[in-house]
């Protein structure tokens, strides 16, 4: 377990990683062989492929925003989706984290030897909040393996800047990882930051060197815009803003005129224009201290330790507790190593810029947004990189402090068995809820799983099979989850909140949503009811009227319900 690269690794050590990495792999994919119910793969990472193969393309689908989201690894996911596979997608994702592993246990072994290495690549690919993706269609591995490869390359350059092609590198992966998702502008942004600063730190006459830094931070930028600009030059082309929906700067979002939204003659235009209208008039989001004092009703001090809590609290589908999970000891072990590098003198350059690296990308997103976990999940491959780095250099000062090597890998296994601990405890818990063997072993059918796992489902088959050939489905409040309507399903609140706020009644309401070709609805029934509730008097009155003379039940089932819209 000693630390030289380069050192054969014994037989048993391969043995035992063979046996624990297998173990892993099969238990990911018994847990991702079952249909997908996630929210994101639902609501943009299956449905807009989805859209594409059924439009023959990478058609314009002005009402899903997310279609207008970079979407690089929803590319891939055009393939299992032709094939009629869609299960496949998932492990295309978890590819992804496969690979990040290999790059950790690449790092790491150059450094340490390819048995640090390999316990690198555990910890990082039983993570909690990497254990969940590794089993959904989302693209967050594909970032963090972009990211990573990003970091790589810029070590490896800074080891050796006549090798120029390691930071062209670093920057074609810092362009695919904007290529996979807007949240990589801000890994992008701290990149830009502290490729040259560590650059010229590294530098002996540093005054002589700051043309030189300005020039190779220009690389690095450039190549990666280069990259990305294939999704600017889409979005500018389609919407006149390169980074539609996001609205930076002087590419805002034009408000719709309201008599265009009115000239609409059929669903799809109509859609499209309401959900621009709305983008355009929305109001400005409460910043991320508001949201905590308001929505989740926490102290300005409980709030200011997120940073540190991120590491502690995580918990599943739950934004108040930043939706995902994490392991404290990301925290606790890479702080040690500031103590004990310092007393066994490791210092590699890398140690500081994956420390800054992580720093800023929490302290950036925390008071930009409303912390998510994997809005900063990027930080984990470079945060296990140096946790392991922690347990390499405990081990050593063990051993430099007169402790036998039999003591120093008795603690070193202990701290690794305490990483591991929470890590397997949440697998457990991971599969009690997806509940996979029924289905993988035949017991269950790909309609019985999903009913089982996705309450909406029942009355999602009942609108498929109710809505005719032609007809349009609206959908209310379910949170645009559209993939597993085969009908023309429109899951976009915005056409019937502005019709409900500017018609003149509730027949009016009726008619106009079958001048667009609706013939149904469907609705979150507690979401709708609320969304009422919340409205003037006026709106509530009109849309009283639209549900009891225009609205004729079909389906209800676990809070969801389906309607026909009779004709005037």
């Amino acid at each position: 377990m000693d630390s030289i690269p380069g050192r054969p690794v014994s037989k048993n050590s391969k043995i035992v990683f063979a046996i624990a990495y297998a173990i892993w792999l099969a238990f990911v994919l018994v847990l991702a062989s079952v249909p997908p119910v996630s929210r994101d793969a639902l609501t943009h990472h299956l449905a807009v492929p989805k859209l594409w193969v059924e439009g023959g393309g990478l058609i314009e689908i002005p009402h899903v925003l997310f279609s207008y989201y970079p979407q690089l690894l929803d590319l891939l996911y055009t393939i299992p989706l032709l094939a009629g596979h869609d299960i496949a997608a998932k492990y295309i994702h978890f590819v992804f984290a496969a690979l990040t592993a290999l790059l950790i246990f690449s790092f790491v072994r150059r450094r340490l030897g390819a048995s640090w290495g390999a316990i690198a690549g555990i910890m990082f690919l039983t993570v909690p909040l990497v254990a969940k993706l590794s089993v959904t269609v989302y693209v967050d591995l594909g970032l963090m393996f972009f990211t990573m490869a990003a970091l790589y390359g810029a070590v490896l350059w800074l080891d050796d800047t006549s090798h120029i092609k390691w930071l062209l590198i670093a920057a074609v992966c810092s362009g695919l990882a904007l290529s996979t998702k807007y949240n990589a502008i801000v890994s992008f942004i701290v990149l830009s930051l502290l490729v040259p600063f560590f650059y010229l730190n590294t530098r002996q006459n540093k005054d002589a060197e700051q043309i030189n830094t300005v020039k190779y931070g220009v690389i690095f930028v450039s190549v990666s815009m280069l990259v990305f600009s294939p999704w600017l030059i889409r979005n500018l082309a389609l919407t006149g803003n390169p980074l539609y929906p996001l609205q930076p700067g002087p590419f805002k979002v034009q408000v719709v005129e309201t008599d265009t939204i009115q000239a609409a003659t059929t669903a799809e235009e109509h859609a499209g224009l309401v959900t621009q209208y709305e983008l355009g008039i929305q109001k400005k989001a409460l910043g991320p201290l508001l949201t905590r004092k308001f929505v989740h009703e926490e102290s300005l001090p409980y709030t200011l330790l997120i940073p540190v809590r991120i590491f502690f609290e995580g918990k599943d589908d739950d934004p108040k507790y930043f939706d995902g999970r994490l392991n404290p000891l990301l925290l606790v072990l890479p702080l040690l190593l500031i103590y004990f590098g310092r007393r066994v003198g490791f210092r590699p350059v890398e140690s500081p810029l994956f420390g800054y690296y992580a720093l800023l990308m929490v302290l950036l997103v925390f008071m930009t947004k409303d912390m998510r976990l994997r809005w900063v999940a990027t930080i984990i491959p470079p945060l296990v990189v140096l946790a392991t780095y922690s347990l390499y250099t405990m081990r050593r000062w063990l051993l430099s402090s007169g402790r036998s090597e039999s003591v120093a890998n008795f603690v070193t296994a202990a701290a690794c068995a305490v990483y591991l601990l929470p890590n397997l405890s949440y697998a457990s818990s991971l599969w009690a809820k997806v509940d996979p063997l029924p289905f993988v072993t035949g017991e269950q059918s790909y309609e019985e799983y999903r009913r089982a796992h996705l309450p909406e489902y029942g009355v999602v088959a009942a609108a498929n099979e109710a809505v005719p050939e032609g007809g349009k489905l609206l959908v209310l409040y379910l949170g645009s989850r559209g993939y597993y309507f085969a009908v023309d399903a429109f899951p976009v609140n915005a056409v019937f909140t502005y019709l409900a706020e500017t018609a003149t009644s509730g027949q009016g309401i009726g008619d106009r949503l079958r001048e667009l070709g609706y013939t149904h609805v469907m609705v979150h029934d507690h979401l709708f009811v609320n969304w009422v509730d919340s409205s003037d008097d006026a709106t509530q009155a009109r849309v009283a009227e639209f549900v009891s003379q225009r609205l004729v039940p079909v389906a209800i089932e676990n809070g969801f319900s389906l309607y026909r819209i009779t004709p005037p």
